[in-house]
């Protein structure tokens, strides 16, 4: 028995998502699953050692080459790895992009009072045999996950199951981290990948710019998965240009909040607006020592949006 970083995620809002359309929840499942299939692809086609030298360290952070498992079982995935540090990088740009596939429907909306809200094309075929395409309305879910991360005793086993009716045998994974991994899953809430010290023991310089310990909780720290959306960059001028990017993430997620103000979902996606603004700043000090420049940018998004009372900026 070895001892392996484990990851719990989960769905935000999912069963309330199969409440309301169960079609359209599950294409939030299916957000995650295409992110997933296309960086399977990738590690076949273009695995991370056929990059030039000079991209190999960005391809490797986008990559999926540090998953040992990956275990999806309804709204829920485990996750084990036994490379701590590029699994806390690949599991936060996992994330990221489960979320940002999506995120261009709640960055302009249709309807402000439902961000989710868009259409898809249905195809037909009448009787002359001519192909018929019907606008319908259709809910975008967004694929934002909630998890937890433990370092510990962790290991493959196999049990029998039956699918189909036949009896087969199936991997799991079971062990004290998996138990501690589940159990900081809902430790707080909003979209945030949460652990504590036994995991950031195990991380590298590089995988710590990308955590931080959580303000309110001094014992817990969790990923700064936002903060994988920026490219380290080498000019003033290239960083700055980076910069624009948080547009992609924090006005989707302000709109959310927006729309679901004053019901028992707004944490959430109030906790996502300050991991998104914890995320930039921490990226824009650790990678491209402009963090001044990066909290006046946060602070006219801040005014502009009048969150100036919400928000406190000097706490980053």
């Amino acid at each position: 028995m070895e001892n392996k970083i484990v990851a719990y995620i989960d769905l935000l809002a999912f069963s309330n998502h199969l409440r309301e359309d169960t079609s359209d929840a599950l294409m939030a499942m299916n957000n995650y699953n295409t992110i997933l299939s296309t960086k399977i692809r990738d590690e076949i086609t273009n695995p991370v050692s056929s990059y030039p030298k000079g991209l190999q360290e960005l391809a490797k952070k986008h990559s999926i080459d540090s998953f040992d498992y990956f275990f999806p079982f309804s709204d829920s995935v485990f996750l084990m790895s036994s490379d701590s540090s590029s699994f806390i990088k690949q599991l936060g740009s996992f994330v990221l992009q489960s979320f940002t596939l999506t995120a261009h429907f709640y960055k302009r909306l249709i309807d402000p009072s439902k961000p989710e809200k868009g259409y898809i094309n249905n195809y037909s075929i009448n009787k002359d045999g001519e192909v018929v395409v019907n606008q319908g309305e259709c809910n975008y879910y967004p694929a934002l996950f909630r998890g937890g991360i433990a370092y510990g005793e962790a290991f493959p086993i196999e049990l029998y199951s039956i699918i189909d009716k036949k009896p087969s045998k199936a991997k799991v994974i079971t062990g004290k981290a998996v138990v501690d991994a589940v159990g900081l899953e809902s430790k707080h809430k909003g979209p945030r990948l949460v652990f504590g010290q036994d995991v950031f023991d195990q991380l590298n310089d590089d995988a710590r710019d990308y955590c931080r310990i959580i303000p309110e909780a001094s014992n817990l720290y969790e990923i700064l998965w936002p903060a994988l959306i920026y490219i380290k960059q080498n000019e003033t001028f290239q960083c700055e240009q980076e910069m624009s990017k948080m547009s992609d993430l924090i006005i989707p997620a302000y709109n959310l909040w927006k729309a679901y103000n004053h019901t028992l979902v707004s944490s959430h996606y109030f906790n996502f607006i300050e991991l998104i603004i914890a995320s930039t700043i921490q990226f824009f000090d650790k990678k491209c020592q402009l963090k001044e420049f990066a909290k006046s940018k946060i602070i006219e998004w801040i005014n502009s949006n009048e969150l100036k009372d919400k928000i406190i900026i000097n706490k980053y």
